[in-house]
């Protein structure tokens, strides 16, 4: 079952521009505003893949910032930011994001929780959201450095119990890139606030390790593997296969997650599908286990 949003709304950047002897630079100002009805009948059908809701810089614009389509935001909302863009010769490229999300008027969806609490402590759960920001460095076409963050814009936690300071980390990433001939490495590196609403309820720390080789130029292995700094314990490891061209992509995952009981691991495996259609304007996406608990 896909939900619809009628939605209405405008976007203004207005980018400044500078060219020196070293480069070039840019500083963009964005505004959005959208304006939308609420959503309505809010845990009255399934949610199975809009369970994660992740507020950061790379969707500090999106119209939409559920993760999937059986949640879908409404209300009014103004998303508000700067972009800073830099060309350094013989130097690279670097980029940074940062900005705010406010909502307007109408029933704030990511407020409003489902049976499994989707939205609560995502940042956008207020009428002022936190804050959030993102750089990127890429010095040539091989190696890129991404960080991402997301500060409390302040004021009383409910799931804390308890007032946090403006700018206190909420969530931070730093990830590192390598692309070369048919290889792709990540490292990733995250530190998380407790979240108790939706169960997180002690501060992860994570390291995440994973890669990708093109065997041809269609079809993709990948594995990943996912260390709980903070418990000295593997959380997941990720291996898959996948097809992708100018039509659709697929993908078929092998996942085995570690649940602890005392110092032994007992794995729950599950095989997961992904199948998504790229030439119907919007991603249309399935994402579901076809096997689990075994």
């Amino acid at each position: 079952l896909t939900r619809a949003m009628p939605d209405v709304g405008v976007e203004y950047r207005y980018p400044f521009i500078d060219v020196e002897p070293w480069g070039t630079q840019k500083i963009e100002p964005i505004a959005q505003l959208i304006l939308r009805p609420n959503e309505t009948q809010i845990g009255r059908w399934p949610n199975e893949d809009a369970q994660s809701v992740v507020f950061s810089d790379s969707n500090l614009f999106s119209i939409d910032k559920f993760s999937g389509w059986d949640r879908v935001e409404g209300g009014g909302r103004v998303n508000a930011g700067f972009q800073y863009t830099a060309q350094v010769n013989g130097a690279g490229s670097f980029n940074a994001v940062f900005g705010q999300s406010y909502q307007i008027y109408g029933l704030n969806s990511f407020a409003a929780a489902d049976l499994i609490n989707t939205g609560a402590e995502s940042g956008l759960d207020k009428t002022f959201s936190d804050y959030v920001a993102g750089l990127t460095y890429q010095p040539n076409s091989v190696f890129s450095f991404i960080a991402h963050g997301r500060f409390s814009s302040g004021g009383y936690d409910p799931g804390l119990g308890e007032n946090v300071a403006q700018f206190t980390p909420e969530r931070l990433e730093f990830e590192t890139r390598a692309n070369f001939d048919r290889w792709t490495l990540q490292l990733m590196y995250g530190d998380y606030a407790p979240q108790p609403e939706i169960g997180f309820l002690t501060r992860r720390e994570e390291i995440l390790v994973g890669a990708a080789f093109k065997v041809t130029q269609n079809w993709i292995l990948m594995g990943s593997a996912r260390y709980d700094l903070a418990v000295n314990q593997f959380e997941q490891t990720r291996f898959g296969v996948g097809y992708t061209d100018d039509c659709f992509l697929l993908s078929l995952n092998y996942i085995t997650s570690y649940i602890y009981t005392g110092s032994t691991p007992t794995p729950n495996n599950t095989v997961m599908f992904q199948f998504s259609l790229r030439t119907l304007g919007p991603e249309v996406l399935s994402l579901s286990p076809i096997a689990t608990g075994f």
